[in-house]
């Protein structure tokens, strides 16, 4: 949504204007009005918006000096001028400062409606292009990262971004969100704040995690930027399921895959794990850069790819006897905490590579007895569950989890109600990110691709067997907003509900 505020000193015309557009059926919304220019930019400091629609004449402050004000703070703010008279020396001065369209008193609606619609065109434009360039910079930067682009073709590419600075020594960060509609966006907001408040570099991943690096100044300043972070966080994804961890200080880049697959690992565990254990979990991957890169250089020389044959060829025995030698080993060196990362690191491995999947509660229980390992002894008795896993799985490959089962049959019978991957987590008891996991990996599709689909289809079928007029139906499947609704049938169906109709009542 498109978000505005609406600012004139005449309460009635204020009034007017909040219900003389169906905002949110043309991707709009109202989400702060102010009777002077005063008041409007004490709002404008606390409430985010992307269009400013104002009366010119006001006392205190008028129109144009509230938009020079805006302006001045945030230049990508839109405004739109409404007046009651034809003021050409105001117009002249009002163009200079950048409006977008300049509306005599009483506002013609169509003129109104045709004034946003053009707004919006511009604003969706201008998102889409800064949107390419950073998913280009993003992708080289990652590659990059993961070794997969060697250093003088990244500093050609980076030339292309001035703005975007990389030095060592840094800390690193991971903040994943729980994935809905409206979480793309999110992500490139809180990209661009972050980028805007700290001297961080925000980096969307592959598979829509915030990726975060900050080039270290005093250990000061990287604690105000920690707060300028969580406090971004707080605000932009209040009500929704997240979690994040920041590394300690990272000394080279050759360092940063290995503290990557740290930050990874940590918040794997911070999203299974109850608050109360979440210390722990930091403590298990986040420690120095210097330890975590070789607690993962150890982790990986135990932990050779031919386990992973072994396992598939069914040859359990020897990946046994081998890790028995590799525990009885650490357990003599005293390094029992090496030991739970091996043998967290193997869980992991077992459950990606053969795809199991396990019951949130059983999932959780394993973690639990690898992070409260008493004894070695007792790490042989994990590896005969994961070769136990291995085999169950082997004999129901095709089926889905029960979790998955019950929640497919919910979204059936209540497709048409409010639904998202945080409140099926609330109903079934699951973490949302989690339960987003294991919904792609078993239905072969994202939650919310599924539910567009089934809303899609139930919606033909309306549009075939009934006369109701096309928004009507929309909202009876699940879309109250219009155009959303229009916009989504046209990408799963290229063509508009009224086309199809019309296409296949003639077959």
């Amino acid at each position: 949504m498109i978000r505005v505020m609406l600012v004139d000193d005449e309460p009635l015309i204020l009034e007017g204007l909040t219900y003389i557009i169906d905002w949110e059926s043309i991707g709009f919304e109202v989400v702060a009005t102010a009777e002077n220019g005063l008041e409007a930019l004490e709002k404008s400091r606390s409430i985010q918006f992307d269009v400013l629609i104002t009366d010119i004449n006001m006392p205190q402050m008028t129109g144009l000096e509230l938009i020079e004000k805006i302006n001045q703070e945030n230049e990508s703010i839109k405004s739109i001028i409404l007046s009651g008279f034809q003021e050409f020396d105001l117009i002249k001065r009002g163009l200079k400062l950048g409006i977008e369209n300049y509306l005599l008193k009483p506002v013609n609606e169509d003129e109104f409606l045709s004034s946003l619609l053009h707004v919006k065109e511009k604003i969706e434009r201008s998102t889409l292009e800064e949107e390419s360039v950073l998913i280009l910079r993003d992708h080289s930067i990652w590659r990059w990262l993961m070794g997969k682009m060697d250093d003088q073709d990244f500093k050609e590419r980076l030339s292309f971004y001035p703005t975007t600075k990389f030095r060592a020594p840094m800390h690193l960060g991971l903040l994943k969100l729980d994935w809905e509609e409206q979480t793309e966006h999110l992500l490139y907001s809180l990209q661009a704040k972050i980028e805007q408040e700290t001297n961080g570099v925000a980096v969307i991943t592959p598979s829509g995690d915030l990726f975060l690096i900050w080039c270290e100044g005093s250990e000061q300043d990287f604690e105000r930027e920690k707060e300028v972070f969580a406090s971004l966080i707080q605000h932009e994804a209040a009500g929704r399921e997240h979690v994040y961890v920041i590394s300690g200080t990272v000394d080279s880049f050759k360092e940063v895959p290995a503290v990557y697959r740290s930050l990874e690992m940590a918040c794997e565990l911070k999203l299974l794990l109850p608050d109360q254990d979440h210390l722990m979990a930091e403590q298990m991957y986040l420690k120095s850069s210097r330890k975590n890169a070789d607690q993962d250089i150890q982790i990986h020389r135990y932990l050779k790819p031919e386990l992973m044959e072994q396992l598939a060829n069914q040859d359990y025995d020897s990946v046994k006897h081998y890790l028995k030698e590799v525990f009885i080993q650490l357990e003599q060196n005293k390094e029992f905490f090496v030991i739970k990362s091996v043998l967290l690191e193997f869980f992991f491995q077992v459950k990606n590579k053969f795809m199991i999947s396990l019951e949130y509660t059983h999932y959780i229980q394993m973690i639990h007895q690898i992070l409260y390992l008493q004894q070695a002894e007792d790490a042989l008795g994990i590896i005969d569950q994961c070769t136990d896993l291995i085999e169950q799985d082997r004999t129901v490959e095709e089926e889905k989890s029960p979790i998955v089962q019950t929640v497919l049959s919910y979204i059936h019978k209540n497709y048409s109600e409010d639904m998202s991957l945080k409140t099926l987590g609330h109903t079934f008891h699951i973490n949302p990110i989690y339960l987003g996991q294991l919904f792609q990996k078993e239905v072969k599709s994202s939650f919310t691709k599924y539910l567009n689909q089934l809303r899609i289809d139930r919606a033909k079928n309306l549009l075939l067997n009934s006369y109701e007029k096309a928004g009507h139906i929309g909202k009876k499947v699940g879309y109250t907003d219009a155009t959303y609704f229009y916009k989504q049938f046209k990408k799963y169906e290229k063509v508009t509900p009224s086309e199809w109709r019309k296409k296949h009542m003639q077959v």
